[in-house]
């Protein structure tokens, strides 16, 4: 019979080579090693451990010789054959790194500052590969506001939402916005190696404002009221809109409220005082908290008529973008079954 392996161990040894042995996050092999070492200890023969262990005796041997040469650290898996991963854990921390602050990376940027840290180039498709597993989307980026909301002004604004529903008051939601003859890019399907190009028109070569207004209607949906203005957007042009609106207010016999965000225009002397008349109709003004975009429903009427209803990105004059920004609340109109109420200003 072939006499034991001689391996003695301490009591603090076995302890150690224990938990290693029971412990189900340790690898399979370390954890089979470990108790190769501990039955080596106990007397087994090296024929009985590898039957046991289901090894073959030269994996054996090499593993119980890694042990009397190193310890615990034999135990540990050797390198792995064929080339090492170039990819290493650094990479993924690097680039969570960099995405996590204020400026837009693109892929090939991407590429350049993994080349400069770690001296190695990969090609662009492994990058992207490895942001799509690290859980990242290749987004348009998204204007947001300067600052934050303050929470008693989010809770003030709450209050008196709740408070109007409560009482019965007719909700108004209103905004403004601007049409340009070159709007935002967006994707857009185009042949490999092609573009789909727009033209740019800078400065003030045209536009096209537009005052909005989103009321919840009595069987849950939205009513929309809307202007398109012929020049600019300010003080006198969004008084006209809310004297339209006051005047409808007052003939319907339900009082109302109207909220809007903190514009200039909005806080204006003459604003203020044309404010007063409005009161004394019916209609009260009241304002969103500052920073607070995503509380006026009427964004998404600006997001869905230049994002989704208005596929081209340039116009070759005002009057054309007028006829397009026309036809885009027309079929926001129709997709929203409610009635547009398109003339509510004074003299229209």
């Amino acid at each position: 019979m072939p006499a034991p392996l001689r391996i003695h161990l301490t009591p603090e040894e076995d302890a150690q080579l224990r938990e290693l042995e029971t412990n189900p996050v340790v690898p399979f092999k370390v954890r089979r090693r470990a108790q190769a070492v501990r039955l080596a200890a106990q007397g087994w023969t090296a024929p009985r451990i590898a039957c046991h262990l289901g090894l073959d005796r030269s994996t054996l041997h090499r593993d119980l010789r890694r042990w009397l040469e190193k310890g615990i650290e034999g135990l540990e898996d050797g390198k792995s054959p064929g080339a090492s991963p170039r990819w290493i854990p650094a990479m993924s921390a690097f680039l969570r790194e960099l995405l996590q602050g204020e400026e837009a990376w693109t892929t090939p940027r991407l590429v350049e500052a993994l080349e400069g840290r770690f001296f190695v180039s990969f090609h662009p498709g492994t990058v992207r590969r490895k942001l799509l597993e690290m859980g990242y989307r290749w987004k348009r980026t998204r204007y947001v506001p300067m600052g934050k909301p303050r929470e008693e002004e989010v809770a003030r604004f709450k209050a008196a939402l709740e408070g109007a529903q409560r009482g019965g008051l007719r909700v108004f939601f209103l905004d403004e916005s601007g049409f340009g003859l070159s709007l935002p890019p967006t994707y857009a399907w185009a042949r490999k190696g092609e573009a789909v190009r727009v033209p740019r028109a800078w400065g003030k070569a045209g536009r096209v404002n537009v005052v909005a207004h989103l009321e919840r209607g009595p069987s849950g949906g939205w009513v929309l009221g809307y202007r398109l203005l012929q020049g600019r957007c300010g003080t006198g042009e969004v008084v006209a809109y809310l004297e339209g609106l006051s005047r409808k207010v007052a003939r319907e016999g339900v009082r109302g409220v109207v909220f809007m965000d903190n514009a200039p225009f909005h806080r204006s002397r003459g604003f203020q005082e044309a404010a007063e008349g409005w009161r004394d109709r019916g209609l009260e003004v009241a304002y969103l908290p500052r920073y607070s975009p995503h509380l006026n429903p009427v964004e998404g009427v600006w997001r869905r008529a230049k994002g989704f209803l208005m596929p081209r990105r340039h116009y070759a004059s005002v009057g054309e973008l007028r006829g397009a920004v026309t036809e885009a609340f027309e079929r926001l109109q129709e997709r929203m079954g409610q009635e547009v109420l398109q003339s509510l200003c004074v003299g229209t």
